[in-house]
C-alpha cells in the first residue's frame, strides 16, 4: 500500500485498525497515533507509543503559531525532533542524530502521527500519514 492511494482501499471501522491496516502495516510508518485535538485524548496507537497530553497541546498551538516549534522542537513521546516544516494542517520533524523524523497531520478532529526510524522511509512515513488525514479530513473527522 506504500504509494496506493488510500481511497482504493476499504477503510477500517475502528481508530485501531487505521494504526495497524493503514499506517503500521505501509512499512514507511515505524508508530503512529491518534490524538483528539479539542482534548489531547488517545484515540488509538501503536504499542509503546505514547504521546503526553502536553506534547499534543503544544502541536495544536504549534499549528496556529509554528515560532515555539521552530524555536523548541517538536517533542512526542519524550522525544525531540527538530522542526523543519509547518504549515497549517502539517508538521514535519526530524531528528539529526540518526535521520529519524516525524509526520503530524491535523484533521477537523484529530492529529494524525507518524514516525519514521531505521529502515522506514521519510518520504513513504509522509505519503501515508498525509494521504489518511486528508481522507479523514474530506470525511469532517
Amino acid at each position: 500500500m506504500a504509494t496506493a492511494d488510500i481511497k482504493s482501499i476499504i477503510m477500517p471501522s475502528s481508530w485501531n485498525e487505521y494504526i495497524g491496516t493503514v499506517l503500521s502495516d505501509s512499512g514507511h510508518v515505524s508508530r503512529s497515533a491518534i490524538y483528539g485535538i479539542s482534548d489531547s485524548r488517545k484515540w488509538a496507537s501503536s504499542a509503546g507509543f505514547d504521546v503526553t497530553s502536553d506534547e499534543v497541546r503544544s502541536l495544536v498551538v504549534g499549528f496556529a503559531d509554528p515560532s515555539r516549534l521552530w524555536k523548541d522542537g517538536v517533542h512526542l513521546g519524550g522525544r525531540k525532533y527538530t522542526c523543519t516544516r509547518s504549515e497549517s494542517s502539517l508538521i514535519v520533524g526530524r531528528e539529526s542524530a540518526d535521520g529519524n523524523g516525524c509526520v503530524i497531520f491535523r484533521c477537523c478532529k484529530c492529529l494524525v502521527i507518524g514516525t519514521h526510524e531505521g529502515e522506514a522511509h521519510p518520504g513513504g512515513c509522509y505519503s501515508v500519514v498525509t494521504k489518511l488525514g486528508e481522507y479523514l479530513k474530506e470525511h469532517g473527522i
